[in-house]
């Protein structure tokens, strides 16, 4: 009887530290996505960017679509093809390799473990404008104060780097085009079965347009004239 305890100990013991975790990577995985997706954005505009266009509104345009494309694929298909077992549909020459999953379908139990990741994704990512504006706001601060803490006084060697310091960084248009693009792509893709994702979508273009008035009015450049080649 000693011994039936103390393996019904050990058993309970495991499997809650695998429950845990299970929950804590499962959790980690809206995380690795929106991380991954401030990775694809810098890579594709330094790719983008040294490339020679005719026209800054035909590069922000391209870098848009880039991003956009990226960020898309990377939020709203890979969880679904990792989850997926596709070999019972056509064309089988392409769907003989989507069988890493175990969803044939749309079913129940999809909404609640890939559903799930997806919503919890689009939330974390619906308070992100709030970290960029605190960033917006903060870092300048950070920046003058390394340089000197007097107003009156300043390390800088000359006017330009001074009015640099105290100008505000350009304001990325395409980048932020590029995540209402995402959030309304992935919103109307899988908003059908999961109706949450609608209120969501709201919230997140609520506090970006929030967030950007604030940014543009007070920490960034005023914004250069574009032409309507950017979408």
């Amino acid at each position: 009887m000693y011994t039936l305890g103390k393996q019904k100990v050990a058993f309970c013991k495991v499997y809650f530290s695998d429950k845990i975790t299970s929950k804590v990577l499962g959790n980690l995985i809206s995380f690795i996505i929106i991380a991954f997706n401030l990775i694809l954005k810098t890579l594709i505009i330094k790719l983008i960017s040294s490339i020679r266009y005719d026209t800054q509104s035909e590069m922000l345009s391209q870098i848009t679509n880039g991003v956009f494309i990226a960020q898309f694929l990377n939020t709203g298909f890979v969880l679904l093809l990792v989850n997926a077992n596709m070999t019972e549909h056509s064309p089988k020459f392409i769907t003989r390799y989507i069988q890493s999953g175990q969803f044939r379908d749309y079913v129940p139990l999809w909404y609640s473990e890939v559903g799930g990741k997806i919503l919890q994704t689009m939330i974390i990512n619906s308070i992100m404008p709030y970290i960029t504006l605190t960033v917006a706001c903060v870092l300048p601060k950070v920046m003058i104060m390394r340089d000197s803490t007097d107003p009156h006084k300043t390390k800088k060697t000359s006017m330009a780097q001074f009015k640099l310091l105290h100008s505000g960084k350009d304001y990325i248009i395409h980048f932020k085009f590029a995540n209402v693009l995402n959030v309304i792509y992935i919103t109307m893709m899988y908003g059908i079965g999961m109706p949450l994702l609608f209120p969501v979508a709201a919230f997140n273009l609520l506090n970006q347009y929030i967030c950007e008035r604030v940014i543009v009015a007070y920490y960034m450049k005023q914004p250069p004239a574009l032409d309507n080649k950017l979408i």
